[in-house]
């Protein structure tokens, strides 16, 4: 059997993008500028099953999607001219993904001087602390700020954790 997971348009307005859980794919479909009618490009697998949910990151270029019976997060390349996608390579283990969100992470103003100005984060994926800050010379206010996003990372980590625990005493 064949359902849909996800429904959505591209942010250009020129693509409506669906996940087909059965047959394990996400169909697209061009949007006619004038009449709004869908035309099909194609189906691409998910390299997964059961993909539940899917998020293009902010440029557009990059389709994640979480294959939930796989327990696999998969990215691909959107080409916004043909609407074709490729599968990049990567991929990701991560327990029964169910939704994927692409966040982009804004420094304030003080910190700008030593980290990089834009970075996207996608759920489920490792992150490296060390992947945020700019490498120069032994600079106290970037160790501050490094031992901060550390804290911080851990602090996230342990309470994944703990609601891992939770969880699983509660099935």
């Amino acid at each position: 059997m064949n359902t849909c997971g996800r429904i959505c348009v591209h942010s250009t307005g020129k693509f409506v993008i669906v996940s087909n859980r059965g047959h394990q794919s996400i169909a697209i479909f061009r949007v006619a500028p004038n009449s709004g009618k869908l035309r099909q490009i194609g189906f691409f697998h998910t390299r997964g099953e059961t993909p539940r949910h899917f998020q293009f990151d902010s440029s557009g270029q990059y389709l994640v999607v979480a294959n939930q019976d796989t327990d696999t997060i998969a990215v691909f390349s959107f080409n916004l001219s043909s609407g074709e996608m490729k599968y990049t390579g990567n991929e990701y283990r991560v327990p029964s993904p169910n939704f994927v969100c692409c966040c982009t992470i804004q420094p304030s103003n003080v910190e700008r001087e030593i980290i990089m100005p834009r970075h996207e984060v996608t759920i489920g994926s490792e992150v490296n602390v060390d992947d945020f800050l700019i490498s120069s010379k032994k600079n106290p206010l970037k160790d501050s700020y490094h031992n901060k996003l550390q804290a911080e990372l851990d602090a996230a980590r342990e309470e994944i954790e703990n609601l891992r625990k939770k969880l699983g005493a509660s099935l």
